[in-house]
């Protein structure tokens, strides 16, 4: 979706920027590469949120003895307003009714 931004040009909205991840669809999940984490990692090395670096954090997934894969939200940091998407080893999603219906679905 695109939202204008207050009559100027027109500006990304992107899901993922401020999530509760109990009630995200499917498509904001994403599985990356065990080479891909440390760049994942310094994407979000100069976020002072501390609490936002933990939420966005590799979730491992693992059975005994073997890790299985690293799982993370399709999430962004912002400047000046702005998504910054260089270093994501992913795509953004657009802000979409879909993602909003999943959300609403979950809570029913």
């Amino acid at each position: 979706r695109i939202v204008p931004s207050g009559g100027e040009e027109e500006s990304f909205a992107g899901a993922g920027a401020k999530f509760s991840s109990a009630i995200l669809p499917p498509e904001m999940i994403e599985k990356i590469e065990t080479d891909q984490i440390d760049g994942f990692n310094a994407y979000w090395e100069s976020e002072i949120d501390e609490d936002l670096k933990e939420k966005v954090a590799p979730k491992i997934y693992q059975e005994p003895g073997m890790l299985k894969a690293h799982y993370v939200v399709k999430s962004f940091r912002t400047e000046e307003g702005k998504p910054v998407k260089e270093g994501l080893p992913y795509e953004l999603k657009r802000a979409s009714e879909n993602i909003d219906l999943w959300s609403l679905g979950v809570l029913a």
